[in-house]
Parts: C-alpha cells; structure tokens; sequence
C-alpha cells in the first residue's frame, strides 16, 4: 500500500520537475485555464482515434427535454431512443435511479458505461445498486453532453468499458434567462419552469439556476393496449390472475386498472457554479449542485390466496385455525384481491435527493504548464416507501385464524380465534373497520445513504516540440473512498408491520488509489499527409477489497488529406464490482443475501437438466428420473438456494478496439459524414447465473452441490457461512445451489455507428439534414470460460436489463430564416425478437441455451416536430421564443409484445417502447 502511493506521489513530484524545466523556454500566450476535453487528460486536445459524439446547446434546445434522461434519447448509441424517459430505467431499482449505457454493454449488477459531469464522477444513487444518474442536473444547466462509445478506463478508471457520457455545464453568461413549458396528452401533463442567472467579470464569474419539472403519471386504464391482462384480442396470452375480487363468483380479477404504467415525478434542480482568477496564474472553480426526486406509483393493492373454514365445517380444524363466522360453507380455497374491497391507495413511491460539490484550483506555472488540485464530494439519499399494500399474513388471520413465517430459519407462527371482529368477509360487507385498517398495514422501507470522496493532482503541458507541434504529457494522482448505508424494515409476515416488523442494516466500504499518465504525440501536420499523431495513455488502480488493475490504451488520427480522416484505438477497461455485488464482509452480504430451503422449482432458472458426466452422483439422488446421459430432480426433493453478494468477485474485464473514418469534404462546406466500426469484449461481467445456463461451463459446476445420503449440518451451516437464514430449511437436503454473483458472464459485442449532417444556406433559409444510427452486428454471450456460446442480437427480453435491438436511429431536417425554426425527427427502432419468459412460441433451448423460438415485434417508428419564433429587442426583454414541441407526432402505440408486468408494463416492451403516445408541449424561453 505505501508503495503505490509513494508511486502516485512519485508521477505527480516528476510532472511538477518536468513543468519547471520547461517554463523557461515557454513564450506562447496562455491559454484558457479549464478546457473540459472528453476521453484525454490532456487540455486542448480531442480525444485521439475516437468518434466523439456531441450534442449541442442548441439540439437541447431543439427537443424541449426536461430531464437529460430525454436529452440521451436522441443519442441511437445510448440504449433507450423509444424509451418514455420517465422512472427508472436501465437500473431496476426501486428509488427510481436513471443509469444510460451505452450499446448495451453490461451485467445485470452493474453499468459498464461511465458518467460524468465536467469531466469529474458524480455521487452513486439507488437503494441496492450504485449508480451514478444524471438526471441530477437540468437541461437549462448544460452547454452540451458528449458521449465517446470506446473504452476509457486508461483516463478515468472503472466503469469505462463501453465509454463514457459527459455532461458539461453553461459558463459565462450574462443576465437572466427564464424557460417554462406545459406538456400535455391524453391522461398525461406535465410542467417545467426553470431561471438562470450569471455574470462575467474580468477575474471570475458566477452562475446559478434553478429547474422544477413536475411529470403527472400514466395510468394503464389509459392506454386500451395495456388496460387489461387478457391479451388474446391482440394474439396473446390471457394473463388475468385467478385471485379476484369476488371470490364466489370468480369476477374482478383483472387488477391491470389499478396501477400506473409510469409513476409521477416532481424534480428540483439547483446548479450554481463559481470561477476566480488570483491574479495572472491561480485560477479557482467551484460548483454546486443539488437534486431532489420524488417519484410516486400507483399499484394494486395485491392478492393473497388461503383456506377457509366456515360455520359448516364438522372435521377435526388444523392446529391454530379457527371457524370464519362469515362464510356458511364448509371449507374453500379463497383465492382473494384486494383491490375491490379497498379501491385505490396502495402506492410505491420512490426518493432521492443528491448533493455534489467540486473545487479546483490550477496554477499556471508557465504557459505551457500547469498544475491542477482539486477535489469532489458527493451524497446521495435514496428511499423506497411501500404502503397500501395487502398484508398477507394479516389476511390469513382474518381468513382462518393462523399465520406463520421463518424468523432467521425458525418457524413461528400466530394464531387468533376468529369474530365478526376481526375476521375478513370475502362474501359481504361485514369486515370491520379496524380489520380493514389492519389487512393494508404493511408499510416497507428502504433506505440507502451513499457518500463519495474524491481527491486528484494533476500536471499536464508541453513535453518537447516536434515539426508537427508541442507533444504533450499529463500524469496525475487519485484517492477515492465510497460508502454506502442499506437500511430495510419491512413486515416479519406474523401479523401487522407497525407492530412485527424485522429491521435490517449493512454498511458498505471502500478505497481506490490511482495513478496515470498521458502522451500525446504529433507525428506529422501538413506535410506530405495532413496529419498523423498518436496517444498513449495507462492507468493504474489499487482497490480496498479486491486489489488492483493496470488498463492501457493506444490511439491514432491518420488525415492523408484534408477533410478524409481514419482513426482506430485499443483498450483495456474495467468495471469494478459493485459495493452491493461484493458485499459488506468476505461472504458477500448484502440487503439481498441470505439461504433459505427449496424444492426444484425454486431453483432461479426452473429446475435444471443435470449431466451424469459432469455429476456423476446425481443418479444416487434419491427421487430422481434419469436418461442415459442426464437426470432430473425429483419435484418434492429438498435444497438449499444461497443469494445475495460475493466477497470473492474480481473486476469486470473489457477489450475494445474500433476504426473510422471521418469525411469533411472541403468541396461540400458544411457535410460531415462519420462511419464507425466497434467491438467489445468484456469478460467477468458480474451477474448470478440461471443453472440452466450456468452448468453448462466445467467451471461454474460448483454452483450445484449434490448430498445422495442427505447434507449433514455441518455442510449445511457452511453454506450459509456469514449470511442470514431467510427461509426454513427441511431436512433431507440433497442439492444446494448457489445464486450469489459472480464473474459468470461473458460478451462479445460489436457493430457500426454512423452519422451524416449536412447544413447549407439557401435563398429560402438554412437547412439541416442529418441522420445518424446504430447497428449492432454481433451479440454473442456465453457464462464461464467454456460454457456454450450463443447469441442474443436482435432480441429483447432474455437480458432483462440491456436488450440487443439490432437497429436504432434517428434522422432530422432542420430549418430556419430569421426568426423562424423548425426541425422534424423521425427515431427508428428496428424489428427484434422477444425473448422473454411470457412469449407465445416457445423459445427454443439447447444444451440450456436459447437457439431459437420467440416472438417477432415490428419496427417502432414516431416523429417529433419542434417550432420555434423568437422575438428579439423588446422592450422589457433581450429576447423571447414561443415553441412547440410534439413528441409522437402521429400517435403511434407500441408494437405489441406479450408480456404482462404486475405493476408494469402490460402488451408492450417497456425498454423499448414508450406508452406516453403524442405529447405536446407549449413553451416560452426568455433571455434578459
């Protein structure tokens, strides 16, 4: 440990001495302190070998977004393009968290794609994931968002396996600007307001804004493609459960028309930034920034299923239950929800409110070189809320008196002897208030608090001078410390959560200290080719809980002649593995962890085929049906499933490479045409693997453990070693199977990004044609390092988290003379093929691995229209702009999918398909 951080400090002290030796010589003027450049630790220089996309003040203006979370949607490189950019999307969790990435590269316990704000890492929201949601800043706030789809790890560290979004903020601005918009759709509204000031002085300047976005929520009974579980009017499955309101007569089961397909969300954004200049060579910047989000669901109350005794029943009662008073039969299996006895109320609401701030001081010691300080510290504070909701043990004690459930691996239980007071009436109106009040006493809470502290010293300047110009090097430091607090309460499953509830707590930590370096190298400029250079750059990381990792990087600009530039780059990437994926202490505990018994189906995946050859004792297994190559588990046999983190996970792997080519045809003023081809590999990914797929590697076999005699409680104790018993466990154990996470899966991804603009002036005005989109050409994924590979491109719905469409794009025509603009989108989503657990044909496994089946899903296609007028020189104003912006202009639905989400999405795919229809919204932009 204190030699690498004698080595950090060590790069720093020879970055100063080479800065020093060269001021001397300097006598170029100064340039601007803080040049923000995406992809290079270098000031002024364009991240080598690499596409950097960008859009611009103006393209934010352009969409009318009110959250960046819409501003990424016009990017076809980021996952999402026909997303509703409301709720959580790309993290499933629960405080609502936003997490973009970029080609879908990812595991389902992490993001490979790196966000940033100014360059610098922002605080970690979400209540079980750790990941970093810009949406804590405004629109109003940015100049612009540049998204580099390569690997950076070599310059910023983890996470940048895919590449990395960067969102940079407005400087210098003078007077006030103001902005408010009222959207609007069927069943759906929204308003945003938003006021910006700033001022420039000689030595400094100051900016603050303040946005307020407040989003109504889309309820299903809006949408008459998702207002009910029976889908076979449009080709699919009838989903409509078979626990209903009025159990008698079996009616009222459909609870679809009681929750929202997206949740309401009101934001406050606060961003307020500083610069100071202390005479000609310290220059000083600080920023703020604060976010707070409230995101609010609707959902269904919730079903419980039980058995009832009624005033007819003359048999021995089981132990504990009691006679319900309301129900004259005999005994009957209630199959109950509760939506129409108690209507609506239940709610899910989510929270979270972030605080970043950043300091920097860079000194100037020459012209050439300087020197850069500086520090972030971030939190964030995110909460889930569950309330309304049915309590299903509070149910079977209204229903026949008895309720029981595992206390860390005990059983107990409750019983009650039932009256018409506190028993439950499924067959009138006779449940009493105070029974009524007890049935929805089921309050959860979770809580997370994650804090980040971030240090780092940089030098960077000119190296030496060669014909083609200055090559320039940065060497740099960082100290990183995370933390994270998981609080959950939640009822205990013995009677009512305000008085039996179970109360959970897991403190999460870690450290990263970091080294690098940077190189640029100008080869050749306007010589006999245009202009050859290169860029080296390495860094090294040391973490607390699972050591270190060194990542390189290698890219190069070759322009043979003006206007036609090729570029390719090569890189190492990584992701670190999540605090809530390696856990709190060295078995991985998390608020997820725990072992409990199961029966075959339990097992994540269903129960597997298992191979004789590579379990040979499986035929001893008692109960078990055998072929001569493999066996099957029998349906009673007992196990033990483990869940939760992983003390022992290592960093998530990538290798990236790509080529383009770059055409600005000095013919054509104002076309720039680039073509991209990517690929990605990225091994390790951290997820927790189905057995089906899992055992089908030699070296994932472990997984599965066999006991043919039954497990002895020694090897039962071992594995749950440092982990909570959630569940009972029932003796004979003859299997185990272990879902915690692991370094299980792997991806090979690539495909081409392509853009073309065009801008020319006319008589009539200035046009703008541009079109740009990706094409994914290989998905390939596979677990363990020799389990069967398979492709997954062109399909959603197998990786949950990140679908692999083939193609998304997106084109626009622009206009504008004098006062006047106009600009028409049209976003693309290319045909795929679902392939999740509700398809009607079947998907088609070998060996454990999807080859096939599935439902096919058209394209999606909407188009976006945005007007603008501005009135400039007025008498009270610098300048006012009336716009309209219409998001789906046509109103399309989403293609049909069959797919049913309790409290989700019903008849459409929600990653890939928006249910918000036209939206119009109205708006006035003002600067004064």
């Amino acid at each position: 440990m204190q030699f690498k951080m004698r080595f950090i400090a060590q790069s720093s002290v020879l970055a100063v001495a080479l800065a020093c030796a060269h001021s001397a010589y300097a006598q170029e003027a100064k340039p601007d302190a803080e040049i923000i450049v995406t992809g290079s630790s270098i000031k002024g220089v364009a991240p080598v070998g690499s596409n950097l996309v960008t859009v611009t003040r103006t393209d934010l203006e352009a969409t009318g977004a009110q959250t960046v979370q819409q501003v990424l949607k016009t990017v076809p490189s980021v996952v999402g393009l026909q997303s509703a950019g409301q709720g959580a999307f790309g993290s499933a969790d629960g405080s609502g968290t936003n997490a973009p990435t970029i080609h879908g590269l990812g595991a389902s316990a992490s993001n490979s794609t790196l966000v940033l704000i100014n360059g610098h890492r922002l605080p970690t929201s979400g209540i079980n994931h750790v990941l970093a949601d810009p949406n804590i800043l405004a629109p109003m706030a940015l100049e612009r968002v540049e998204v580099l789809a390569d690997g950076a790890s070599s310059v910023y560290g983890s996470d940048a396996v895919a590449g990395v979004i960067n969102f940079i903020t407005r400087k210098k601005v003078n007077g006030f600007e103001a902005n408010v918009q009222k959207g609007f759709a069927s069943g759906y509204n929204s308003l945003t307001a938003g006021l910006l000031w700033g001022q420039t002085y000689d030595t400094g300047s100051v900016l603050v804004s303040y946005n307020y976005s407040d989003r109504s929520n889309l309820a299903a009974s809006s949408r008459g493609y998702a207002s009910s579980a029976d889908l076979r009017s449009r080709g699919g499955t009838n989903f409509t459960p078979t626990r209903c309101n009025d159990v008698t007569t079996a009616t009222g089961c459909d609870p679809v028309k009681a929750w929202d397909l997206l949740p309401s969300e009101k934001r406050h954004n606060v961003y307020a930034q500083i610069t100071k200049d202390v005479g000609e060579k310290l220059h000083l910047y600080a920023d703020f920034i604060y976010s707070n989000r409230r995101n609010l669901q609707n959902v269904t109350r919730g079903s419980a299923s039980g058995t009832v005794y009624g005033t007819a029943f003359t048999g021995t009662l089981p132990a504990g239950r009691s006679i319900n008073p309301f129900y004259s039969g005999s005994t009957m299996t209630a199959n109950w929800n509760a939506d129409g006895m108690f209507g609506p109320g239940a709610t899910i609401t989510g929270t979270a409110e972030d605080i970043s701030i950043r300091a920097d001081a860079i000194y100037d010691l020459s012209p050439k070189w300087q020197i850069n300080l500086g520090g972030v510290y971030g939190s964030d504070s995110s909460t889930q809320v569950n309330v309304g909701q049915l309590n299903a043990s509070v149910f079977n004690l209204a229903l026949n008196g008895f309720t029981s459930a595992a206390i860390n691996g005990v059983s107990q239980s409750v019983s009650q002897a039932l009256t018409t007071a506190n028993a439950i009436d499924l067959w009138a109106n006779g449940t009493s208030a105070a029974t009524k009040a007890a049935l929805i006493d089921n309050r959860q809470f979770q809580y997370a608090r994650q804090l980040m502290r971030n240090a780092y010293l940089k030098v960077s300047g000119d190296l030496f001078d060669l014909p083609a110009g200055p090559a320039k090097i940065a060497v740099g430091g960082e100290l990183m410390g995370y933390e994270m607090d998981q609080y959950n309460i939640r009822a205990n499953n013995l009677g009512i959560a305000s008085q039996a509830s179970q109360a959970f707590n897991t403190h999460y930590n870690r450290n990263v200290q970091s080294a690098y370096g940077e190189l640029y190298v100008p080869i050749i400029k306007d010589s006999f080719i245009k202009l050859l250079d290169l860029n080296i750059s390495g860094r090294y990381d040391h973490y607390s809980d699972f050591g270190s990792t060194t990542n390189p990087k290698l890219a190069m600009n070759f322009e043979p002649v003006r206007g036609i530039k090729f570029r390719a780059n090569w890189a190492k990437s990584f992701v670190a593995p999540a605090l809530t994926s390696i856990g709190s202490n060295g078995t991985g505990l998390t608020g997820e962890s725990g072992y409990s018994g199961i029966v075959p189906s339990g097992i994540p995946g269903g129960s597997p085929t298992i191979s004789i050859a590579s379990f040979p004792s499986i035929t001893s297994v008692p109960g078990v049906t055998c072929s001569a190559t493999a066996c099957t588990l029998g349906s009673s046999t007992n196990g033990v499933l483990v869940t939760g983190g992983n003390g022992k996970l290592q960093p998530q792997k990538g290798t990236a490479w790509s080529v383009g080519v770059d055409l600005t045809p000095v013919q054509v003023p104002g076309l720039r045409i680039s073509v991209t081809y990517w690929k990605n590999q990225l091994r390790g990914g951290i997820t927790a693997p189905q057995a089906p797929l899992a055992l089908g590697s030699a070296d994932l076999s472990y997984l599965l453990q066999l006991y043919p005699t039954g497990a002895t409680t020694a090897q039962i104790a071992a594995l749950g070693a440092g982990l909570p018993q959630t569940g009972v466990i029932t003796n004979p154990v003859y299997y185990s199977y272990n879902f915690q996470q692991q370094n299980a899966l792997n991806l090979n991804v690539a495909g081409l990004d392509v853009s073309a603009n065009y801008r020319f002036d006319t008589p009539v005005g200035r046009f703008n044609i541009g079109a740009a989109f990706t094409r994914k050409l290989q998905f390939e994924q596979y677990f363990g390092t020799n389990g069967t590979k398979f492709s997954v491109l062109g399909t959603s719905g197998f990786n949950t988290t990140f679908p692999s469409v083939k193609m998304e794009g997106r084109a626009n025509i622009g206009y504008d003379k004098g006062p006047l603009s106009a600009d028409v989108f049209v976003n693309y989503l290319g045909s795929y093929t679902y392939w999740g657990s509700s398809v009607v044909n079947p998907i088609v496994r070998t060996n454990g691995v999807p080859t096939g089946g599935g439902d096919y899903v058209k394209p999606f296609t909407t188009v976006d229209l945005h007007l603008a007028y501005t009135f400039k020189n007025l008498s009270v104003v610098k300048e006012a702009q009336f716009y309209l912006d219409v998001n789906n202009l046509l109103d399309q639905a989403p293609p049909f999918v069959n797919t049913y989400t309790t409290n989700g999405a019903v008849g459409y795919d929600g990653l890939n398909a928006n249910p918000l229809g036209r939206v119009i919204n109205i708006g006035l932009r003002t600067k004064f």
